[in-house]
Order: structure tokens, then sequence, then C-alpha cells
């Protein structure tokens, strides 16, 4: 298992900032432009304020119970039994969340690079590249959050630069009025995916040496932000139609940037770059999940947890027929299915914290 305090403050930042990013720059801006057109920038904007309050509780919920993960939380907040079953919960948790990211991945390769490609393979490749990132342990998935994420922010802001000549101011006045209260219930998934999901990251809390807060809250604020702006820039460039009727918005900027009349068709090579934040995210879901396998059953060996576990997720990620009927679950249920283990569970850990204080306190002046 894991060494106490192997992370530092700038590896907790990338490792936030990269899941943050994850699958939300190819998902995201559809959905929110075709609820908020011209404005969903600003919804973006929200839910990023949402994530660093949400990020906030959590930190806290862990300095009441220090040195302990999530599920070691669990367990010591609610006893061996029921805080088993939490952790047991937050494990099938984790396993969802990587095989939805994993049918995210494969969905857009499949649609935009390689139609003829079965999507299973796709799968369990990415997941065997992500369970050898496992078994080397998270200060290698930590380190190489490190390295990509700068180089993949310029891979992802270059078509961006690139296309500014076909920016069109226009495209920001866009018919038809602004409801704030009825496009953020709309847009409630917006809350949850990517921002709620960062409560995975408590797992690896115990884990941090120096700067934990200003890491963690950083990375979710500075991926927000950068996803704001990237949907901001969407609009400018396709419009409200195009963007709120494409499939992957981002693609297409890629796929219409052009560097000179002989040199085309780059999406392909950006793309794949771009992807690598995918499977940071999906490495670093992959490990919280074994390693929560590892510390509820005291299995010493990521091994023998990870492999296995490549089947069960590949497995699951095909439990949607397309990405339709995903992105339908995705805008109706996601947020309601994410509330009890971002705000439900944790609000408990909290809840008992103060019972035990208080029954301290109690017992130390009874005894005065």
């Amino acid at each position: 298992m894991e060494k106490p305090l192997q992370l530092g403050g700038w590896q907790l930042f990338a490792m936030t900032a990269a899941f943050v990013a994850g699958t939300s720059f190819i998902l995201l801006p559809v959905g929110i432009i075709s609820a908020a057109r011209q404005f969903g920038w600003l919804v973006q904007l929200w839910s990023t304020l949402f994530g660093v309050i949400a990020g906030a509780f959590w930190l806290y919920v862990s300095s009441r119970y220090p040195g302990l993960s999530l599920v070691q939380i669990a367990q010591q907040a609610l006893g061996k039994y029921v805080g088993g079953f939490v952790s047991l919960c937050y494990i099938l948790f984790f396993v969802q969340m990587a095989a939805w990211v994993t049918r995210n991945m494969s969905d857009y390769m499949q649609i935009n690079l390689m139609p003829r490609t079965p999507i299973s393979m796709f799968n369990i490749l990415a997941l065997l590249v992500c369970a050898y990132a496992v078994i080397k342990g998270i200060d290698t998935i930590a380190m190489v959050s490190v390295v990509i994420l700068p180089i993949l922010m310029i891979a992802y802001w270059t078509p961006f630069t690139v296309m500014l000549r076909e920016w069109d101011w226009r495209n920001f006045n866009y018919p038809g009025t602004f409801e704030w209260l009825p496009t953020l219930a709309e847009t409630k998934y917006a809350l949850g995916f990517p921002f709620m999901e960062t409560v995975v990251f408590m797992m690896a809390f115990p884990l941090v040496r120096r700067k934990l807060n200003t890491a963690f809250l950083g990375g979710i604020a500075f991926m927000g932000f950068q996803l704001a702006l990237g949907i901001f820039f969407t609009i400018g460039l396709l419009g409200v139609y195009r963007g709120s009727h494409l499939t992957y918005p981002i693609y297409i900027i890629f796929r219409e940037m052009q560097f000179s009349n002989f040199i085309e068709h780059l999406e392909a090579i950006i793309s794949v770059n771009a992807l690598l934040l995918v499977f940071l995210k999906l490495s670093i879901l992959f490990y919280f999940a074994v390693s929560a396998i590892c510390q509820l059953f005291a299995i010493q060996s990521r091994a023998v947890v990870a492999y296995p576990l490549v089947w069960i997720i590949s497995a699951y990620a095909l439990f949607f027929s397309n990405i339709v009927e995903n992105a339908e679950w995705v805008q109706n249920y996601l947020f309601i299915y994410y509330v009890p283990f971002g705000f439900g569970f944790p609000l408990l850990f909290l809840v008992a914290s103060w019972v035990r204080n208080r029954d301290r306190s109690m017992k130390k002046e009874a005894a005065i």
C-alpha cells in the first residue's frame, strides 16, 4: 500500500486539473450551449464556483479525520459494518465513473477517428494501459500529470488561436430570452459532471505533504475557468446553432483548423493528444477504485485487483447502447445520482465527528 505524505501540492494541482478536464471538454459544450445559448460560458463559471465550494466542504470533512482516506473515514465515522457498506457504495461509484469515462473515450474515438474499430477494443486497450499505471502507483500518475498537463493545454488552445480569424461577435446576439433559474435547473448536470466527481480525491488527501487546500481548490478553479473559456470560444467561432447541434464541437474546431495550404487534417493528431487528459482521468479513477478495494479488504497487491477490474469496467462501459442514451441519462439523472456521494455521505461523516467530539467533551467535563 502507499506510504503517507507522497504527493506535493503541484502534483495534486495537476492531477485535479487533468481530472476536471477529462471528458468535460468533449461532452459539456454541446449540452450547455443548447440550454443556455450564448450565455453557456456563464453557466460554466457558476458550475466552477459550485465546484470550489463543494471542494472546500470535502476538505473540511477530511480535516475532521486527519490522515484518513475516504474509505477509512467511512469506517471510523459509521462503524465497521455500516461504514463498510458505505465504502462499497463508493467503490461501485468509482467503478461506474471509470466505466462512463471509458465509454465516452471509446465513442469519441470510434465516431471521429476509427469508425470500423469495435468499442470493446478501445475499452480493453485503454484500461490495460491504465491498469499498468495503477500498479506503478499514484506518484507515477501524479508525475505524468505534471509533465503532460502544460503540453496538453498548449495542444488544446492552439486550434482556438489559429481559428480566431473565424471569430464573429454576432454569434453572441442569438435571439431569445435568457432565464437564469430554468437554465440552471436544466444544466444542473454540469454541477455534478465534473465537479462533484472530484470527491474521489478524498482518497488522496492523506498523501499530500503541503498546500493541500490551495492545490485542490486551485486545480478545480483553474480548469473550470479553462472550460468556461473554451465554451466562450466555441460560441464565438461556431455560433450557437452549430455549437448546439454538433455532437463534438471541439472536434469540428480541430478539423476546420488550417495552418497552411499544404498542412491539413491535423485534427487526428491533436485529438489523440487531447485524449491523454481522458486517460489521466481514467487512471486516477481506476487507481482510487483499486486503492479503496485494497484498503477495505486489506489486500496488499494492487495487481490482484487491477487486472480483473479491467474486464468489469470494460463490460460495464457497454451498458449504454449509444451516445444518445448516455447523454439523456446524464442530463436527467446524473446530478441526483451524484448527490448522495458528493454531499449525503460526507455530511453523515461530519455529523458523526461532531457527535463524537461532543461526547468526548461531556466525558471530560464529567471526569473533572
